[in-house]
């Protein structure tokens, strides 16, 4: 797993909406990507494919 400081951060969930199975690889597609601190391009992390609903959790650090 890798720690990365990003300048921004961006999830985007998309939705197959054509469900041929030939030709969507899965219902969901979820893209991880940043922007690296002091620079501006878009670095894609990961992409999973997935049948199920994905969810987001946010959750805040209390000190």
């Amino acid at each position: 797993m890798s720690v990365i400081r990003a300048a921004k951060c961006e999830i985007e969930i998309e939705e197959q909406t054509d469900l041929d199975k030939d030709l969507a690889a899965a219902k969901y597609i979820v893209t991880l990507s940043y922007e690296p601190e002091g620079l501006e391009s878009k670095e894609i992390i990961s992409i999973v494919l997935t049948d199920t609903l994905p969810y987001i959790k946010q959750s805040n650090e209390k000190r």
